[in-house]
């Protein structure tokens, strides 16, 4: 398995893949998360240096995306969504994705990133609840779900965190 950054022509591959790894009952319905995807790409706040594939051999078989939002004017990644063919789940592919998107990070001197995520999945990679961190989601519903990943205490803004506009909210 190989990671690197993803690429325009990794696109319909990775919709793919998300499409296959978010498939409901209904394989035929797109999910959410490949039209999320399309904007993301499209969108001011997509930087490319923050995508990534996982690829077995030149077949892309995940994927990773964190684009810029805000608190208070502040620039911080928001992660998501994260995708692995369902093939190849259970196998460490995610983890990869996520160890390689943390590593882009902490290179680039970032504060942090935040997601909207399964506590249960994203803990073992230094998430916890951003609440606890004096960063509050745009829906607070969302309650123990929206996490973030310190990487600089001292440089963490506090506030209200906005996603990037394709995420609607």
């Amino acid at each position: 398995m190989h990671i690197r950054p993803e690429v325009f022509d990794d696109r319909a591959a990775v919709y793919a893949v998300t499409h296959a790894a978010f498939a409901g009952i209904d394989p035929m319905v797109e999910p959410e998360e490949v039209g999320l995807l399309q904007n993301l790409f499209e969108c001011e706040d997509y930087d490319s240096r923050f995508s990534l594939v996982a690829l077995d051999d030149s077949v892309v078989i995940g994927h990773v995306i964190a684009t810029w939002g805000r608190i208070n004017g502040e620039p911080m990644l928001g992660l998501g969504p994260l995708a692995v063919a369902p093939e190849y789940q259970h196998r460490g592919v995610g983890s990869i994705l996520m160890q390689s998107i943390h590593d882009r990070a902490e290179a680039e001197s970032l504060s942090a990133i935040v997601l909207l995520g399964a506590p249960s999945y994203y803990r073992r990679f230094g998430y916890e609840p951003a609440g606890a961190r004096g960063i509050t989601p745009s829906d607070a519903s969302w309650g123990e779900h929206f996490m973030v990943r310190v990487f600089d205490e001292e440089k963490l803004p506090r506030g209200a965190y906005q996603y990037a506009k394709p995420f609607g909210v």
